[in-house]
């Protein structure tokens, strides 16, 4: 399968609690990751996270799936057309 440019929008809603489980999850995929910002919204415990990535549509389904598993987060991917 052919790698794509994807863009990946990850919300945390309980920032305290799960932001070191999505940072590591995260961490395993880096070399497919070429662009990594964040927003924290420390006042509601909040944050933001978006990402540009270079992989296959099979490796954006695994850390999608990965990251919607964890209770206060949630995922949205998109698929460039480019």
């Amino acid at each position: 399968m052919e790698s794509r440019y994807h863009t990946l929008t990850i919300t945390i809603y309980n920032r305290d609690e799960v932001y070191q489980s999505v940072s590591e999850i995260l961490h395993k995929y880096a070399d497919k990751v070429l662009i990594r910002t964040g927003y924290p919204i420390k006042e509601k415990n909040t944050a933001v996270i978006f990402l540009i990535l270079y992989m296959t549509n099979n490796e954006l389904g695994a850390l999608s799936g990965k990251l919607g598993q964890i209770k206060d987060v949630k995922v949205n991917a998109t698929t460039l057309k480019i």
